[in-house]
Parts: structure tokens; sequence; C-alpha cells
């Protein structure tokens, strides 16, 4: 419109106060191809020049066209004609008006119209060319993330149905992806280690109350058979295995009894002193026997230590038990004791065979034994270090071990001094 206003303002004759009606028409022609129906008038109505008058079809016909593209565009587009008036001036001073009449608020022309077409056309392209490329990408990447997710699920469904021996030997560089499998590597392994255990378990029970059983049963029938006389050593005997049957029961019962926390502590202050002297005197035959020197290491005799000390003192027994017949004729086991300001700590040491590194995870797991055949000699069920490792954690401590094959353990547990 202000391209109008300039060429229209160049056409006026200040002699006659009038516009050259000639540019006045090529002006118009111009502004009708843009959509605009010019009409001038001078100031003094010398001139009333209106684009309409000269050619009215055309007019009319430029109007519709300009509707039927905005509807083309816009189907719900509403628009009038509308006009704008402007002031037409020579040197500062108003010399006449300009009235534009046009399709508005706004219309596009054929040229614009094309392009917003081709423009969304190329938009759309390039859409669908970045979809193909998203879902391509995304193809490969879940893929990419599914393979792996695949073979954790394998795993999984090959151990729910027990097969232990399962494991992912892939390697990825996700680190979710990297931390599952060892996840699901490292629970394969301890339901391996479980499964082991338990029928171990049922051997170890089995072989237990065997030999009791078969020895009560002969000597019943022998009895029976009148083969033996019903003699009160024979009798002696058969309640010697009736109670080696109620010492497993009952081992078995109370580790039951503190894994399930079904115990309560008797918690009190005793002095340690005291305490050791009594495990001194426990074991002066048997050390004896072994010719095993039996050491007292502690820090300060006069401490005193808040616990359940019976429980504590089997703990201590057990410890003191295994090293003895794991320590050969000549050798030294060792208790110390010692504390801070937040623990007591309790070690049991020997000189004696020493454990195998590989056996040390599984030490206080029920049942466990790390040589079958010397076990069978050594007596036992394996379930001495499991009551004492629940005992500990029933006080809030924690046990461990170090050991060296051939140069001896270290057992040491700590337990809380603030415990309740």
């Amino acid at each position: 419109m202000q391209q109008i206003v300039t060429q229209i303002n160049n056409l006026y004759i200040p002699d006659s106060n009038s516009f050259r009606t000639d540019g006045l028409e090529a002006v118009g022609n111009a502004a009708l191809q843009n959509g605009m129906i010019l009409h001038v008038q001078s100031i003094n109505d010398e001139v009333d020049w209106d684009i309409s008058s000269h050619r009215a079809k055309e007019c009319q016909l430029m109007l519709q066209h300009r509707e039927r593209n905005m509807h083309s565009r816009y189907p719900n587009f509403e628009g009038s004609y509308q006009q704008s008036v402007l002031d037409l001036t020579y040197q500062g001073q108003v010399v006449g008006t300009l009235t534009l009449g046009y399709y508005g608020p706004y219309t596009f022309d054929d040229i614009e119209l094309q392009l917003i077409n081709s423009l969304n056309r190329l938009l759309i392209g390039i859409g669908v060319i970045l979809l193909l490329i998203a879902a391509i990408f995304g193809s490969y990447l879940a893929m990419h993330l599914t393979r792996p997710i695949h073979h954790v699920v394998n795993a999984a469904q090959k151990i729910a149905r027990g097969d232990y021996q399962v494991k992912i030997q892939e390697h990825y560089k996700t680190k979710e992806i990297s931390e599952l499998i060892t996840a699901i590597n490292e629970m394969a392994e301890q339901l391996r280690t479980k499964e082991l255990q338990k029928q171990r378990l049922t051997a170890d029970v089995a072989h237990e109350l065997r030999t009791p059983l078969c020895n009560l049963q002969s000597h019943m029938e022998a009895v029976i058979d009148e083969v033996w006389e019903p003699t009160p050593e024979l009798f002696r005997g058969c309640c010697d295995e009736i109670q080696r049957l109620t010492n497993i029961v009952n081992q078995l019962k109370e580790l039951t009894e503190y894994e399930d926390h079904r115990v309560v502590l008797d918690k009190s202050n005793f002095q340690v002193s005291s305490f050791f002297d009594s495990i001194l005197s426990s074991f002066a035959f048997s050390a004896k026997e072994k010719k095993v020197r039996l050491i007292v290491d502690c820090q300060n005799f006069k401490s005193i230590c808040l616990a359940d000390e019976q429980r504590i003192k089997q703990c201590i027994i057990n410890l003191v038990s295994n090293a003895i017949k794991y320590t050969e004729n000549g050798g030294t086991v060792k208790m110390t004791f010692k504390e801070d300001a937040d623990f007591y700590y309790y070690d049991v040491s020997d000189t004696g065979i020493g454990i195998p590194s590989q056996d040390i995870p599984q030490l206080f797991e029920r049942f466990y034994r790390v040589d079958e055949s010397r076990a069978r000699k050594t007596g036992g069920m394996g379930i001495g270090l499991s009551i004492t490792k629940a005992i500990i954690e029933m006080h809030g401590g924690a046990i461990w071990v170090n050991s060296v094959v051939g140069q001896g353990s270290v057992f040491s547990f700590k337990l809380p001094k603030n415990s309740i």
C-alpha cells in the first residue's frame, strides 16, 4: 500500500491540482494484479478515478479468485471485502485520498499458495524421511537392547526350570544391561550353591541319622533274636545312640530358631577374665590330650563385655573346638580379646591345616564341611559355624575368617557396644 501511495504521489500535477490519469491507469492495473482495487480522488474533486469503473468484471473476478484461494487453504476462513483509506500528499500538504479495496483481512495469491504448498510438500517429505530414519535407527536400537534382555530371559527361564549351570557369557557396554547380566549370573551361582548344599544336607542328615539308627536296630534285633542278653551295658549303648540322635535334632532345631530370630538374647555385663577362665577349663583335657597350647591374649582382663554371655561362650567354644580338631599335635590355639569405642573384638587363631580360599565363602553355610573324609573322622554335622554366625548376627555383629593352607586360620568376630 505504501508503495502505491508513493507511486501515485509521483503522478501529482501541482499546476492543475490533479493526477495524471494515464499513470493512474498503469498503477491501478498493477494494483489489481496484486489483489487491490484502486480509487483515487483529489482534494478538489477534479480527479475521481476508480479502476472498478473501467475494469469492473476483472475486479469482481479478482475478488472471487482471492476468496477461492483462501477457502482452498482454509475452508473455514471468514473473509470479506475491506477498504483502507490513505492520504496523498505533495510537499507535506494533503492533495487527495487513496482508497484500496481488497479481500481480507489478508489473502494469498497464486504464487504464495504455490510456495506454501511446495513448502508443505517439502516438510512432509522431510518428515517421512526422518520417520524412516527414526524407524530404522529405532529398530537397530531395539535389537541392540533386546538381544541381551532376550538372553537374560532365556537364562531366567532355564534357572526357573532348575538349570543352575546356565551362565551368560556375552559382555555389553551398557551399564544397566551389564549389571543385570552380572546379577543373573550371580543368582544362578548362588542357587546352584544352595542346591548343592540342599543335596549335601540330605546326604549328611541321612548319614548322621543312619549310623545311630542302624546301631539301635541291630541291638534290638539281637535282643529279640536272643543273641544278646538285655544287659545294662547294652541299654547304655542304646541310650548313647539315642542321645546322639537327640543332639542332631536339637542342633537343627537350635539353628532354625536362631535363623528365624525366635531366640531372645539375655544380655548382661560379664567380666572377660572369668569368661576366658571357664573356657580354658572346658578345653583343658582335650588340649592336653592333643598337646595343643591354649593361650589367652587380652587387652585388659578387667574389661566388662555387654552381651549374652552363655551364647557368646557357645560361639567361642565352637571356634576353639574346631581349632583344636584341625591343629596337629604340638600346635597352638590362641584366644584374643580387645575393644575400642564402638566394638568388642574376639579372635580365635590356630596353627592348623588352614582352609582353602575357595571354601571360605561357604564356610558358615549349614552342613558345609571343607574336607568330607576328614569331617567323618572328626565328627559333627557342620552346623556349629552356622549357629555361631547366627548368634553373632543376632547381637548385631559380624564374623569373618582369614586362613592360609598349611599355616592356620584366624576366626574373628565383633560385637557392637551400643546394641540394645
